[in-house]
């Protein structure tokens, strides 16, 4: 499972396109620079469940978007500062 964005500077989190059980959250964060980067066992805390567990959760969308948040807080007051210096 990987951390990436799109071509319009979308954060999703999702499983390789290549696998079986294709999983994927975009959340609502934009970044200026494109990101692909391995889902740890850290961020999966900041969640707060398992990925086997996700297909069932009904709030995991939420969960997910809180906690890009908070773990790409860095990458998101970057973005933001060149947005505001355009």
């Amino acid at each position: 499972m990987y951390w990436y964005t799109k071509n319009d500077g979308q954060l999703c989190l999702g499983t390789e396109n290549t696998r079986m059980a294709e999983f994927e959250v975009s959340t609502e964060i934009f970044l200026q620079q494109s990101l692909s980067q391995p889902l740890m066992e850290e961020h999966i805390q900041s969640i707060g469940s398992y990925p086997e567990d996700w297909n069932h959760d009904a709030r995991i969308s939420e969960k997910i978007n809180a906690a890009a948040k908070f773990i790409f807080s860095d990458e998101l007051a970057h973005s933001e500062q060149q947005n505001q210096s355009l």
